[in-house]
């Protein structure tokens, strides 16, 4: 699939609703509107971390198989670049447990 098309449609959709959240905000006291930017930041947090991290590991997955395929002993470099890319991920959840807990 096309990631330039992929990331203009996510875009697209995440305008048209981040568009219509102050309507669902005009009717609540004020005091949970801070709540609700809290879990919305760290979902944008944790869903932008994760959605690099598939990309990440779909090439260096990709491109290790191949290296693999020629010469068996990358297998293992692979095998670590592919887990450093799996990391990133990691820091997403650290980071919106961070904003969640603040």
């Amino acid at each position: 699939m096309n990631y330039k098309i992929s990331f203009i449609t996510l875009t697209i959709i995440a305008t048209l609703f981040l568009m219509f959240m102050p309507l669902a905000y005009a009717q609540e006291d004020g005091g949970a509107s801070s709540d609700g930017m809290k879990f919305l930041g760290a979902g944008i947090a944790f869903a932008g971390a994760t959605l690099g991290a598939g990309m990440a590991i779909g090439r260096a997955g990709s491109a290790s198989l191949a290296a693999a395929a020629e010469n068996e002993n990358l297998k293992t470099y692979g095998m670590i670049i592919t887990a450093l890319a799996e990391a990133v991920a990691i820091y997403g959840i650290v980071v919106a447990l961070l904003i969640l807990g603040s």
